[in-house]
């Protein structure tokens, strides 16, 4: 991740080949690494360095969303933004999310801990319905 990094630095935001490969897209692998190894402070961390704005394509969009929801929801004091990035990646590209079967755990998860009776709870119950988890 190093050497992509220094070589996207160099290169800038590009689509040659259709590969996407730039500073944006190399931040969003990093995102998802972190999160593939537990070390979800340093996925958020990542996350909030990057502006997924700046990537065109909008599935690489949604994939930096649901990492960031991925994230958020097992840093303390942060399922209210989980529920909020979530929902933004499903909004960008809802079959990759709602396929998905790790953003389908999180929401799982969220679900069993989550009031019934709140605007985000409600949002994070719809996301769950049309994820096809059992309500």
């Amino acid at each position: 991740m190093d050497h992509a990094s220094e070589l996207a630095e160099r290169t800038g935001e590009g689509d040659a080949y259709g590969l996407w490969f730039g500073p944006t897209n190399v931040g969003i692998w990093r995102l998802h690494d972190a999160v593939e190894v537990g070390d979800y402070a340093r996925a958020a961390a990542v996350a909030e360095d990057l502006n997924p704005r700046e990537h065109p394509s909008r599935e690489r969009q949604a994939a930096y969303w649901s990492n960031y929801g991925r994230a958020l929801a097992r840093v303390r004091g942060r399922q209210d933004d989980a529920v909020l990035a979530l929902r933004r990646s499903e909004m960008l590209y809802a079959t990759r999310m709602q396929h998905d079967p790790f953003v389908r755990d999180v929401l799982g998860e969220l679900v069993v801990r989550w009031r019934r009776d709140t605007p985000i709870g409600r949002e994070l119950r719809g996301m769950a319905y049309r994820a096809g988890l059992p309500m």
